[in-house]
């Protein structure tokens, strides 16, 4: 699997309060794009406590890793959190988030993954782990809020959405970056 991976920092501030994760074991690609809650020092402080737990629970499953991420973010600010799970040998595409984490994939077929409101450390209510069939080729976007909500994947052509991973996460966050947020965006195929 190929990634595009944009991560920068509100503009004035020196660390980032978004982070992500990706980690390719067996026939699996486990995904996270975590966005501590504001900006700056706090909100980095929790965007790698979460990325701490994710590194060392990444083969449990996104239920368990989601409610042990939501205790361990109880000493910090608290932080959105959205994961996949991508598993090349069942052809699946598991997804769990909290928080406004957003999810797009580009499939052959609808494939809509929902993040639940709350904010991990601080509210957590439910999780909502779901399943889709996944195929060679589909993209799959996660990203922060610092991304705008404006953004829509079929605005863009065939044409470009087969280029390498790195020039789409560049074009859309070039695009559609909110200047006033850190901002995170993986894209996969």
């Amino acid at each position: 699997m190929r990634f595009g991976i944009v991560n920068q920092a509100l503009k004035g501030q020196r660390l980032c309060g978004d982070a992500y994760f990706i980690k390719e074991f067996e026939s699996r690609i486990f995904i996270a794009v975590i966005d501590g809650l504001g900006h700056g020092t706090d909100a980095a402080a929790a965007s790698d406590t979460a990325v701490g737990y994710i590194k060392n629970n990444y083969q449990k499953s996104l239920t368990e890793i989601i409610t042990g991420c939501h205790e361990e973010l109880k000493k910090t600010r608290g932080a959105a959190v959205g994961m996949a799970l991508i598993d090349l040998e069942s052809s699946t595409l598991r997804y769990a988030g909290v928080g406004n984490i957003e999810v797009r994939v580009k499939s052959r077929t609808v494939i809509r993954p929902i993040s639940v409101n709350g904010i991990l450390g601080y509210n957590l209510r439910k999780v909502r782990e779901e399943e889709f069939s996944y195929r060679e080729g589909d993209i799959i976007i996660l990203h922060s809020d610092g991304i705008s909500t404006k953004f829509d994947l079929n605005l863009y052509p065939p044409e470009f959405l087969g280029q390498h991973p790195q020039t789409i996460a560049e074009r859309i966050a070039a695009e559609f970056g909110r200047e006033r947020d850190d901002l995170t965006i993986v894209v996969a195929r």
